[in-house]
């Protein structure tokens, strides 16, 4: 099956680089070993032991070691569209799925077992040659090569499930912190979240804490209490800035303030007044 698939592979000394070209093929670079970095269409990404990089026709794409201390090696698969169109059938056009795929990036982070079946399938094709054993030779290089296009694709669909799913989580934080902006006088309950934005409090919780560092709660307190800053050197009233600043009651803005400047609302007017003499 040589005129279907091309297997070779690489070693990157520290500090050399390499720039792979597909022509008119698709390349699908495994790391075998070592870090790299992939420089990719307005993008640099990093790339550990494992990890799958999925180049389409028409690319040139330069991969480099990590550091200029540390090796890299790398074994790449070079598939044309003549493969993938004799190995499909009416349940899945293959040539069509690689087309489409990865979907969302160039760099394939996937689960540890099934990095394990394609580094063992793509070793197997790779080591085949080398075989005495004859029986069913060209039958058993299609069902591994076959199986292998079958796993990569639906390794893709895996990783950009969950690219897709953190992505997702990233947007909804971003949009809360809009929303608080824009809201930050009125109720900002974890209620008022949910209805919003028709995600769970919890989750919304636990993403923001994880995003942030600092719970949702002490993230709206701080950004009201800072508002309320700017309306104390305006001269109004602690009362009025109170209300203003979004705080329910009289008695949690003095709390919420005292504890988070080391000193009372009053107190930080008179010293700003001081300063600005």
């Amino acid at each position: 099956m040589d005129s279907l698939y091309k297997i070779m592979e690489y070693y990157l000394a520290p500090g050399d680089s390499h720039t792979f070209r597909t022509g008119c093929r698709y390349q699908i670079i495994l790391i075998l070993q070592g870090s790299c970095k992939f420089y990719g269409e307005n993008q640099k990404q990093l790339c550990h032991s494992a990890d799958m990089i999925f180049l389409k026709p028409q690319q040139a794409q330069t991969i480099e070691t990590f550091t200029k201390k540390i090796s890299c090696s790398l074994l790449c698969i070079s598939i044309s569209k003549n493969s993938l169109l004799q190995l499909s059938d009416s349940t899945c056009n293959l040539a069509e799925k690689f087309d489409f795929a990865p979907y969302g990036a160039n760099v394939i982070h996937a689960e540890i077992k099934s990095i394990m079946l394609i580094r063992n399938l793509l070793t197997k094709l790779y080591t085949l040659e080398e075989e005495n054993l004859a029986l069913g030779r060209e039958l058993y290089e299609k069902s591994l090569f076959t199986t292998f296009l079958i796993l990569f694709l639906r390794t893709c669909v895996q990783s950009d499930q969950a690219y897709q799913a953190n992505q997702k989580k990233l947007l909804i934080i971003d949009d809360i912190f809009q929303y608080i902006s824009r809201h930050l006088t009125e109720d900002l309950s974890l209620k008022i979240l949910e209805e919003t934005f028709f995600v769970s409090g919890e989750h919304i919780s636990r993403e923001f804490k994880k995003r942030t560092g600092i719970s949702l709660h002490t993230y709206i307190t701080r950004s009201r209490i800072d508002l309320s800053k700017k309306y104390l050197l305006q001269g109004i009233s602690v009362h009025d800035v109170c209300h203003l600043s979004g705080f329910g009651s009289y008695n949690h803005f003095f709390k919420a303030f005292k504890k988070e400047c080391n000193m009372t609302p009053r107190a930080y007017y008179q010293m700003m007044c001081n300063t600005k003499i």
